[in-house]
């Protein structure tokens, strides 16, 4: 099993959602977040903003649908068409995967948190 840590602009989240979806990959968490990259802020004369609206979806998939999702998350996130030769822009966002070793489900019915039975 895998993590995908999506840092995207919060404009293309839902694009990134919905085809997430379409392709069987519903769950996932959506956090806002705030930050820069290595260009350390976006200027808009005269405005230096240091640290730029994002958000980031993570996603537990097994091995085999990695590399599908992160392919949906490239096209859809980007800020030109996945058919365009235009190389996009600075602050797109940046996908991590990392291994995720085990997980757990926290539900618990009474039985298992000590009530009597019935």
């Amino acid at each position: 099993m895998k993590m995908i840590w999506a840092v995207i602009r919060p404009e293309s989240s839902q694009r990134v959602i919905d085809a997430m979806e379409k392709a069987g990959m519903s769950a996932m968490t959506r956090l806002p977040v705030t930050g820069y990259g290595k260009e350390l802020g976006i200027t808009d004369q005269p405005v230096h903003y240091s640290e730029i609206q994002k958000e980031i979806l993570m996603i537990v998939l097994p091995d085999n649908e990695v590399a599908k999702a992160v392919m949906i998350i490239r096209n859809e996130a980007r800020t030109v068409s996945s058919t365009s030769t235009d190389e996009g822009t600075i602050d797109e966002g940046k996908i991590f995967v990392t291994y995720v070793d085990e997980s757990f489900t926290i539900r618990a019915t009474l039985k298992t948190i000590g009530a009597p039975g019935p």
